[in-house]
């Protein structure tokens, strides 16, 4: 081999094993859904892509975020190796075999009893006998739990949830269950935060994670996977993911 075949030939070998050559933008997918992530004006918004990205600029991984309406669609992409995260799911059994689940949550989707601000302190909820003998809002269709089902409260029944906050501002209601981090977002957009409150005691809670796929193929995922739960810690401590809810949320966040 003469020389310029050799020098064509080292430059090429260099090229192809370079990691700039095959590395690629980490592939982060999410199912649209405000607070946490939404597109408006073409830019990307929201609780976990402000998070999101705090997180890998402290890793230095390039990232994508692309928000798909469908999580058959999403999850068949986390199997298949064509996303290497997914934003916000719950811990279930059956998706352990294509998910790998991080240690560390910074968000329990809630639903909490909404009050009138001036209501404070007069209505509790400790346990569901302390609603009985008031108006409680409640939407046909939507699961609560079974146990708020069946304990014989004065439930106000309408078909669609969005018209519940209106009744309890006009004393149609006492209470009412709600999506807690979506209400407190929606109200706040809407200006009437400063009228609602909620009970702290949730009627139900569950985490939600960011999870790693399996069948991902990334160069840097094994590194992304063993930084994340310790950056996720720190900005709880440190109180940076609390300042990115109040963004959001208004100064009555979780």
């Amino acid at each position: 081999m003469n020389q310029t075949w050799l020098g064509i030939y080292l430059v090429s070998l260099l090229f192809f094993q370079s990691p700039a050559c095959y590395s690629r933008d980490f592939i982060i997918l999410a199912n649209p859904q405000q607070p946490f992530k939404f597109q408006e004006d073409s830019q990307l918004l929201g609780i976990d892509v402000d998070i999101i990205d705090l997180l890998m600029k402290k890793i230095n991984v390039p990232y994508e975020i692309q928000l798909i309406k469908s999580d058959a669609r999403i999850q068949a992409q986390a199997r298949s190796g064509k996303a290497d995260m997914l934003i916000l799911f719950s811990k279930k059994p059956s998706r352990m075999a294509y998910l790998i689940y991080p240690t560390q949550s910074y968000v329990n989707l809630t639903w909490n009893f909404f009050i009138q601000k001036k209501d404070e302190g007069r209505i509790q909820f400790n346990s569901l006998n302390d609603l009985k003998g008031l108006r409680i809002g409640a939407t046909k269709d939507i699961s609560y739990t079974p146990e708020f089902w069946n304990a014989g409260l004065n439930l106000q029944m309408v078909s669609r949830n969005d018209l519940q906050i209106s009744k309890l501002l006009k004393n149609r209601i006492d209470a009412v269950p709600l999506n807690t981090i979506n209400t407190l977002y929606e109200e706040k957009k809407r200006g009437t935060l400063a009228q609602l409150s909620y009970l702290p005691k949730p009627l139900k809670s569950k985490p939600y994670y960011n999870v790693f796929t399996r069948a991902s193929n990334h160069p840097d995922k094994k590194r992304v996977m063993e930084e994340y739960d310790k950056i996720i810690k720190e900005m709880k401590k440190d109180g940076t993911i609390q300042s990115i809810f109040k963004k959001y949320l208004g100064k009555k966040n979780l």
